[in-house]
């Protein structure tokens, strides 16, 4: 009895704690306005809810403000800098639901963020809780809907979707929030109940000011009469973007007197790239120290701009990438813009965004490619291509003229007073659509573009035309270039999709590319090859490479290379597919004595597909009587299908008029053992050797009365 006691005092106790802290949350809610912010990872989540703080801040002067976000993200510096006070908790990115020790790293940090959070949240009680999304915010509002599930936290819960397509988490915690404010009336889809369409905040330090002011609040000099060039990869920095423009300063250096480049080079990291140290690096191979005091003189490179407005303001083109955080900066002050699109992230929003703002007329779209560089496949932007674009607009100003104008025009207005409008309830704005969107057609996810294109390409392979799939030019050039992307992945699963994709694009473009990963022989790690890998680039990746060269009817020189080494490959399909592809491109191979042996030696391959495959390449490419006696050698093959295999090689070698039909191939080819061990209602060996006797008996009429067949020889 007493154990019971103690456990009934223990569970009052506890009770009357939560009891406590309810009823102290509740009297903090009616005595002052607490706000808890939380979002981050990159500026474009941080900087809205920067903004909706300004926001409350006019309206409630003494509001408390709390940000929470993670350790090491772009959070730490914007919000320290901007005066908030700030905590950390732990979480990450949703790896997906496939069983991996990345889910399960995903749960444990997630459970930890959301136990620091419920803590944060007795101790701080705001009243509103508003996230601005990517997976920071998940801990905060998990514990938020547990807290306020158990009756214990009378706080409101608002989430602001910045892209058209939510992300993982905020598709699901959205259900619980009281509001979703969205930049898109496209994602009304994904939260009919509580959507509402506000647009994007933007800080109130981005707003319209004279380029004077603007130039004398700037820590650097611009010498008067440049064009100001802004080139920026978002808070964290773009590697591609980055490196461009190193590369691209050599073309610039020439136009230094009419040219100014400011360079935002972001504030993240990883163990493989750190934005300052790779861009100084750059910098230091490529420009001896004559040309950096050139470049001194042009060039002007930061980490971040906390005054970006500043550097908005004297910018005649922004270079960047198509968040729409950078995208309702840039709208806000009607500055033209080359945009860079990041692709493959979850709904394209970016390339989406970037889409409808040069189908406004507002921007130009220069995308990644995919190169082979040091030993690896890349993602790059040519330096050289980028200068050449940028050059352009400058000496364009019609076009930029008219950039600016559509540019304005492009994204909502006042979303600030419209969100406000929202946590207040006081109805200042009706908050309904708004504009009308862009009018584009969505594009399709990988794994469906991919079913379209095997579909059409089945129909007809022979005629088949990617782009009368796809229907739309700019279409096909950017699925192509989010082919390529996915080449650089590292899961093989990608790569592999990217192969497939590249070649129904038919993308030759990258045939480099796939050749390399074609010979590519990087190891697997010790564990990997126990459970019966061979190399990074896996079987079924150098399979399908091999296939997409067939698809896109390629076979030059270094295709062709690529493809008799694939004869060796260590897996099987490689093999078969490298067969199929020499029979494919027969023509071009025909008389070729090296291909000739090597399709050869495949004759005795240990596996029969192999062999099979090889064997009716031979009839394709073969020129002479060798490659027929190789076949007839093969009558009491052990498989009937490569007795069958060599019946076809055979009857080609006569369609082809490589041997002429006689009496005497007659006589050979009826040695052939035309039995199978399994019963079918129809034999296609049998129908092959029928089809080689048609063919000479056109010539040898009456000369051999035609071989019996019985059902005995079943």
């Amino acid at each position: 009895m007493s154990v019971v006691f103690a456990l009934t005092l223990l569970l009052a106790a506890v009770g009357v704690l939560l009891a406590g802290l309810a009823l102290r949350w509740r009297n903090i809610v009616r005595r002052e306005p607490r706000i808890l912010l939380t979002g981050g990872g990159t500026g474009g989540h941080v900087n809205p809810a920067l903004a909706i703080a300004e926001g409350i801040k006019g309206r409630e002067p003494d509001a408390r403000f709390l940000y929470v976000g993670v350790p090491g993200r772009a959070e730490e510096v914007i919000v320290r800098k901007a005066g908030y006070p700030l905590k950390l908790v732990s979480s990450q990115g949703f790896p997906g639901f496939r069983p991996s020790l990345l889910l399960a790293g995903f749960v444990v940090r997630l459970s930890w963020g959301v136990v620091r959070s419920l803590g944060i949240l007795m101790g701080f009680a705001p009243r509103w809780v508003i996230a601005t999304g990517g997976y920071v915010s998940a801990p905060i509002v998990l514990a938020a809907v547990m807290l306020r599930g158990l009756r214990l936290a009378p706080v409101c819960i608002f989430i602001h979707e910045q892209n058209s397509v939510p992300g993982q988490l905020n598709a699901v915690l959205g259900r619980w929030a009281d509001r979703v404010f969205l930049t898109f009336p496209q994602s009304l889809a994904h939260f009919p109940e509580n959507g509402v369409v506000v647009g994007y905040p933007v800080r109130h330090a981005i707003t319209v000011k004279s380029r004077e002011e603007a130039l004398a609040a700037l820590p650097f000099a611009v010498p008067e009469g440049r064009r100001v060039i802004f080139v920026f990869g978002g808070s964290q920095g773009a590697r591609t973007i980055n490196r461009a423009l190193v590369d691209a300063l050599k073309d610039f250096i020439v136009h230094r007197e009419r040219l100014f480049i400011i360079h935002g080079m972001g504030l993240g990291g990883s163990e493989d790239y750190q934005p300052r140290r790779d861009t100084e690096e750059r910098l230091n191979a490529l420009f001896s120290e004559g040309d950096k005091r050139l470049l001194d003189t042009f060039y002007y490179r930061q980490d971040y701009f906390h005054n970006i407005g500043d550097v908005y303001a004297v910018s005649d083109l922004i270079v960047c990438r198509s968040g729409a955080g950078s995208l309702n900066e840039i709208s806000r002050l009607g500055k033209p813009a080359l945009l860079v699109p990041k692709a493959n992230l979850p709904g394209d929003h970016q390339v989406m965004n970037a889409r409808a703002m040069k189908q406004a007329g507002a921007a130009e779209v220069l995308f990644e490619d995919t190169v082979v560089e040091g030993g690896k496949v890349l993602e790059k932007l040519e330096g050289p291509l980028l200068a050449r674009r940028v050059l352009e607009l400058l000496d364009d100003p019609g076009r930029l003229t008219e950039m600016r104008n559509k540019s304005r025009g492009f994204f909502r207005r006042q979303a600030d007073a419209r969100i406000l409008s929202e946590l207040y309830q006081d109805h200042s704005y009706d908050n309904g659509l708004g504009p009308e969107p862009v009018n584009l057609s969505p594009l399709l996810s990988n794994q469906r573009l991919l079913r379209l294109l095997e579909q059409e390409y089945q129909k007809n392979p022979g005629a088949y035309d990617p782009l009368a799939a796809v229907g739309d030019a700019d279409d096909l050039v950017y699925y192509r270039h989010r082919a390529a992307a996915l080449l650089t992945r590292g899961s093989w699963q990608e790569r592999n999709l990217g192969v497939k994709l590249v070649g129904l694009t038919h993308d030759r473009q990258k045939v480099p590319a796939l050749c390399h990963m074609l010979r590519d022989r990087t190891p697997v790690s010790p564990l990997k090859r126990l459970l019966g890998g061979d190399f990074e680039q896996v079987g079924f990746i150098r399979r399908n490479i091999v296939t997409a060269f067939r698809v896109m009817g390629e076979f030059g020189p270094a295709v062709e290379e690529a493809v008799l080494q694939a004869l060796e490959d260590p897996y099987y399909e490689v093999r078969a597919e490298a067969c199929r592809t020499a029979a494919h491109f027969g023509t071009r191979l025909a008389g070729k004595e090296q291909w000739l042996e090597a399709l050869l030696q495949r004759f005795r391959d240990d596996c029969f597909e192999v062999a099979m495959e090889a064997v009716k390449a031979v009839g394709e490419i073969g020129t002479d009587g060798r490659a027929l006696e190789a076949l007839l050698e093969l009558h009491e093959n052990f498989f009937w299908q490569i007795r069958d295999a060599a019946l076809i090689a055979i009857r080609r070698l006569l369609e082809r008029r490589v041997i002429p039909p006689s009496q005497e191939i007659l006589d050979r080819v009826d040695r052939f053992n035309l039995t199978a061990p399994d019963f079918r209602p129809t034999f296609s060996i049998r129908e092959h050797y029928g089809a080689i006797r048609q063919v000479c008996d056109g010539a040898n009429r009456g000369r051999r009365a035609p071989r019996e067949m019985s059902l005995g020889s079943f």
